[in-house]
């Protein structure tokens, strides 16, 4: 019988990730061209990344030598960090303990997201965040193994 443990395993791609204001309006901050892939490995460690598709190129090839104003949107269209997870299927929350953060004030922090599986989707939603509440579904990225002989 499949756990909840192993129903987290393998890589998602993002499918979408509202966020819910506390006034109740509804907004896409990356718009919606995003992509994302979370990965929860079974050694307990996840990572995920998430970016808006229609950031500008740098003008240089060097990532290091971008403009204040191409470094800036840059950063306003990308997140990421990694760590290691835990759950408590209980009460269907995964926390998630960052240890590298593109977003400083995560670092050494816990975030606690809620975790609903529906068939091949998997949805991590917030608790309100000052003002707003994110809600991100994952669909299970399909794999295909390579045989060697």
């Amino acid at each position: 019988m499949e756990t909840i443990a192993d129903k987290f395993l393998g890589t998602w791609d993002l499918v979408s990730w509202t966020i819910e204001t506390s006034d109740g309006k509804v907004e896409s901050p990356f718009g919606d061209h995003v992509s994302g892939q979370i990965t929860y490995e079974s050694n307990g460690i996840m990572s995920v990344l998430i970016m808006k598709n229609d950031r500008l190129p740098f003008r240089s090839p060097d990532p290091l030598e971008g403009s204040p104003e191409e470094v800036l949107s840059a950063w306003n269209g990308f997140i990421a960090y990694c760590g290691s997870y835990e759950l408590n299927g209980d009460l269907n929350v995964v926390i998630h303990q960052i240890k590298i953060s593109s977003f400083p004030n995560w670092v050494g922090q816990n975030q606690v997201r809620r975790f609903n599986f529906n068939e091949d989707l998997l949805t991590l939603s917030t608790d309100f965040i000052g003002s707003r509440k994110h809600k991100l579904i994952w669909k299970r990225m399909t794999t295909h193994r390579v045989s060697r002989h």
